[in-house]
């Protein structure tokens, strides 16, 4: 009898262990995160001919993560596709890159890689020299690995701004700045909000990372954008609507609290909102970012000189 217990005991426990890494993920019943957008709109105040004129796309790579790591409980099927894209805010006479993402050698650590595009990469590498200004939505190695790993890294760094959670932040590490090049850059400290070129607003959004920032476009037609970085990678978890697995935010320090209450708040203001005309922008979705390519929203290449 006292052995049935002790492995039931165990079985039970390991029971536990297995739901807790792979299976809680729920969001909260509402979320405690916001963006005044009034503000943000106020902050793009200026003459419609010095707003950006449109946004372009070019895909670095692609990889394939499991259903497990996306969505919490999620074992429905093979995997999801995600691509790691920069994007190009392109003025009449100047350039923002949003999104930086890493170069072949460590692209090669990525545990669920596909493809990589060398060529794309170098062409983004003469963006980034032509560019006024050079932004990740947060500090992980895909989004500003290409930065790190520039052979342009002197010429560029001076355009790069990074938040001084960035720059401290524990994850940066990984996208292996040359030494003392970090310390080179001076931190762009903002409270809530921050505009950093005409129509163009940063908004603070820790969770993902400590640095994680989302960044609101607006363009000269008047049409919106808000980039939302990692807070999903697809738009699965507003599918099932639960966060990622516990196992996948452990890996990667995420602030389980706060990136759960901003999945809600996309959700309940974007994705479930049809009055919603801000269109938002997942780094990762490639589904998501072709139907904007089909929809004349955004460009697919790099517009070079």
């Amino acid at each position: 009898m006292t052995v049935v217990i002790i492995i039931g005991s165990g079985i039970l426990l390991i029971s536990l262990f297995y739901y807790i890494l792979f299976f809680t993920g729920n969001w909260p019943k509402k979320a405690d995160f916001n963006i005044q957008f009034d503000v943000v709109r106020n902050l793009c105040k200026v003459s419609k001919s010095e707003l950006p004129q449109s946004i372009n796309i070019l895909t670095i790579a692609t990889g394939k993560l499991p259903s497990w790591a996306v969505s919490a409980g999620d074992f429905s099927g093979s995997g999801y596709n995600i691509e790691f894209p920069c994007f190009q805010i392109v003025y009449e006479n100047k350039s923002v890159i949003v999104e930086v993402p890493f170069n072949k050698y460590l692209y090669n650590k990525f545990s669920f890689k596909q493809n990589y595009f060398q060529d794309s990469f170098d062409l983004m590498q003469k963006a980034l020299l032509e560019a006024d200004i050079i932004i990740p939505t947060h500090e992980h190695w895909d989004h500003l690995g290409g930065i790190a790993q520039s052979p342009n890294l002197n010429e560029i760094i001076h355009k790069v701004i990074l938040t001084p959670e960035q720059i401290k932040g524990p994850t940066i590490v990984d996208a292996e700045f040359p030494n003392h090049f970090l310390s080179q850059i001076s931190p762009f400290e903002y409270k809530d909000y921050s505009s950093i070129a005409p129509g163009i607003v940063l908004i603070k959004a820790p969770g993902h990372s400590v640095g994680h920032q989302f960044i609101y476009i607006q363009l000269q037609k008047g049409r919106e954008f808000l980039f939302t970085g990692d807070v999903v990678w697809v738009n699965r978890n507003f599918e099932t609507c639960k966060n990622r697995p516990w196992i996948a935010s452990k890996k990667r320090l995420e602030n389980r609290h706060q990136i759960s209450h901003q999945m809600k708040y996309l959700y309940d203001n974007f994705v479930d909102n049809k009055n919603q005309k801000i269109v938002m922008v997942s780094t990762h979705d490639p589904k998501q970012h072709k139907e904007y390519i089909d929809k004349g929203y955004i460009n697919e290449g790099l517009n070079l000189n």
